[in-house]
């Protein structure tokens, strides 16, 4: 082989190796961000479901409390009758009906 012979297969060698470096970086690139856009996407379907799991959570916590709300002003109505309220008077405290003179009226 001749030196010219040889000089131009280099040439030739290293023309093949900068397009295949060339092309092997866009590939490279190309699967970085389609590796990025497909780890994004699972991410985001990730959290989504996190926070269906959440939101069914705290409507469960949402129904208890209603249901303890509802129990409370039950409670509350029935402290709150008059007819309790005179009872405890009398039975605690010792209260009874005032006497006609007891009994004052203000302008």
């Amino acid at each position: 082989m001749t030196v010219a012979a040889e000089t131009k297969t280099r040439e030739h060698e290293r023309i093949i190796f900068k397009g295949g470096l060339r092309d092997f970086a866009i590939a490279l690139l190309i699967m970085c961000l389609l590796g990025g856009v497909i780890f994004s996407t699972v991410l985001r379907r990730v959290a989504f479901i996190e926070i269906g799991y959440e939101i069914r959570q705290l409507e469960k916590t949402e129904s208890e409390l209603l249901g303890l709300k509802h129990e409370l002003e039950i409670e509350k109505a029935m402290l709150s009758s008059p007819e309790r309220i005179e009872k405890v008077a009398r039975s605690r405290f010792g209260l009874k009906e005032p006497e006609p003179g007891q009994i004052r009226v203000l302008p």
